[in-house]
């Protein structure tokens, strides 16, 4: 019973890391996010995570920064095109996301402006060669910088005076594990 109990759990692991990939179709793209800046006072740090997991950045809310991808490759005429659809997806309900075009800086270089909303938690994913207006279907997800098979994200996080000690801001799709509805906790209160 415990054994079945186990492949259970790593089941529906396993599930909750690539359904919304296999869901959505998204895939990783060639594309890196090389850089996060801070146009209006806002604070940023990063990029931080582990060796083998995705990295952030993390940014204040209701602040702007333009982000640099690099590498676009696979799309946008191998990165050539003047401009390059964009997508910020994010972990508040209802799925919001932004939509945004890049601007062609060299062949593989984009940047674009963004703005944290000021609601904003958890980890944003960034998306490329995405279509405007259908955020289930289209895009490829931006790396790290360093190139690894792993996503970047943006991060929205609270700050001390003159940031420093970036804390991630937490919601109900990213809070600490509890017994609410999608969370590890309800995973883990099925299996005790």
């Amino acid at each position: 019973m415990r054994n079945g109990r186990i492949v259970a759990l790593v089941l529906t692991a396993v599930s909750l890391v690539l359904a919304p990939s296999l869901v959505f179709g998204f895939d990783l793209g060639n594309a890196r996010l090389m850089d996060v800046v801070a146009l209006d006072g806002g604070c940023v740090s990063g990029p931080t995570g582990s060796a083998v997991g995705t990295w952030a950045w993390d940014i204040e809310p209701g602040y702007t920064y333009r982000l640099t991808i690099g590498y676009v490759t696979d799309c946008a005429n191998g990165g050539t095109d003047p401009t390059l659809d964009m997508r910020i997806n994010s972990s508040i309900p209802g799925h919001e996301y932004t939509d945004l075009v890049a601007t062609f800086v060299s062949t593989g270089v984009y940047e674009v402006d963004f703005t944290l909303p000021e609601n904003a938690w958890c980890t944003l994913p960034i998306l490329y060669c995405t279509v405007p207006g259908e955020w289930l279907t289209t895009g490829m997800f931006v790396r790290r910088p360093d190139g690894y098979q792993k996503q970047a994200h943006l991060r929205a996080s609270t700050w001390s005076e003159g940031c420093t000690d970036p804390v991630m801001i937490l919601g109900p799709e990213c809070g600490a594990i509890g017994n609410e509805e999608s969370s590890w906790g309800s995973v883990k209160m099925i299996y005790r």
